[in-house]
């Protein structure tokens, strides 16, 4: 019998090509899902603080109207609490006057990113109404949310939000939430922005 080396079998491996082709696939994947992700992640983080907001307001606005046969005084589009929306939480407390005399009490955190505001009225009056609440919500994009005075006492609460840190101080750039007395559902204008 005779012996003969072993025959070096095909080095096994990837080459620098493979390895580097493989490097960039992964890379334009991370880089297509990494914004979505944290877009997502903006956009729960909002709804997670506006629902229970908006809840809190809406019973308390309700209630007083039982209490006083009308809807509190509007604040309007303009005076928001706090008074600008922070990508950081800010403290909510202590609470402006029109809130402690409507008697919000606060069951979530105290600490918020948006800030919030009412608008009331009168049946069929439409003076009340602000300019992101009226805006035409159809439109593309959208510009509002498309409310008009119902036949009774009204309000609407908003949330405007800067969930993403970066805004121009025009309302495109930032997140709006909405619900009022006629329509319980929280619509969303640039949500996650």
């Amino acid at each position: 019998m005779r012996y003969t080396a072993p025959v070096r079998d095909s080095e096994s491996g990837f080459t620098l090509i493979e390895l580097m082709v493989t490097i960039a696939v992964i890379s334009i994947l991370a880089a297509i899902a990494i914004p979505s992700f944290f877009g997502e992640t903006r956009k729960a983080t909002a709804s997670a603080e506006v629902q229970p907001m908006f809840n809190d307001l809406r019973v308390r606005l309700e209630q007083y109207l039982q209490e006083n046969g009308t809807y509190p005084a509007t604040i309007g589009e303009t005076t928001l609490y706090p008074a600008a929306p922070s990508a950081t939480p800010q403290p909510l407390n202590p609470l402006p006057a029109a809130w402690l005399a409507v008697k919000i009490r606060i069951s979530g955190r105290d600490q918020v990113r948006c800030a919030y505001t009412w608008a009331t009225g009168a049946a069929n009056d439409n003076t009340n109404i602000g300019p992101i609440a009226a805006g035409d919500f159809s439109a593309n994009p959208q510009t509002g949310f498309s409310f008009t005075a119902p036949a009774t006492g009204w309000f609407y609460l908003l949330a405007k939000c800067d969930m993403d840190g970066i805004n121009d101080g025009t309302d495109a750039t930032y997140s709006w939430y909405f619900t009022s007395s006629v329509d319980p559902t929280i619509n969303r204008l640039n949500e996650g922005k």
